[in-house]
């Protein structure tokens, strides 16, 4: 198994790469699929960028 974690308690103040929206967060859990992860694990937000 090779988890990742797209984004968790993480910001865009905190990196660029940072995925926030749907769109990015399908995108990059669409590239580390294509690199070998097997699970990926993402943290939803809403609009105003707090865990949901």
């Amino acid at each position: 198994m090779l988890p990742v974690c797209l984004n968790g308690p993480r910001t865009a103040a905190d990196s660029g790469a940072v995925p926030m929206s749907p769109a990015a967060l399908a995108e990059a859990a669409r590239q580390a699929v294509a690199a070998g992860a097997t699970d990926v694990h993402v943290h939803p937000e809403t609009p105003c960028g707090r865990d949901s």
